[in-house]
């Protein structure tokens, strides 16, 4: 955590530390009061930092993620652009079957893609697309149901 963070923290308990000691022209109860209320802002104000800051650094790490996502996907393409007209498509799904919940081997989603991509809609590479489709429809019925 850095110090420009704590700012109002290090004010607020100053202001109580301050209160705590002088006292006058309060009387001692009514600066103690003060000193306190400070003191308990201070340390309020201090969680809400310390958790603002987490929510900043799991967002970041998030957005990180997301790019490296992406750019996995776009380096896909890529690779396939040789292969196929459809290399977005291919690399898009490709991507998607590997990396995000299935684990189907990159290089075995791409081939079957590319040959379905290519019109075989009938073959063995098909069925195979089918079964994967059906594999995720099952996850999310059985997702649903808890």
């Amino acid at each position: 955590m850095r110090l420009s963070d704590l700012w109002s923290v290090l004010l607020l308990a100053v202001a109580a530390v301050g209160f705590l000691i002088a006292g006058a022209p309060l009387t001692k109860q009514a600066a103690a009061a003060a000193g306190f209320a400070l003191a308990g802002a201070a340390i309020t104000r201090a969680v809400d930092v310390t958790q603002e800051r987490r929510r900043e650094q799991a967002a970041a790490q998030e957005r990180r993620r997301t790019d490296l996502d992406e750019t996995r996907r776009v380096a896909y393409m890529a690779l396939l652009a040789g292969n196929t007209r459809h290399y977005e498509l291919v690399a898009t799904v490709a991507n998607a079957l590997a990396h995000h919940g299935l684990q189907v081997p990159v290089q075995e989603a791409a081939a079957h893609l590319v040959t379905v991509a290519g019109g075989d809609t009938e073959g063995g590479s098909a069925r195979w697309l089918r079964e994967q489709v059906d594999r995720i429809t099952a996850m999310l019925d059985a997702e649903n149901k808890q």
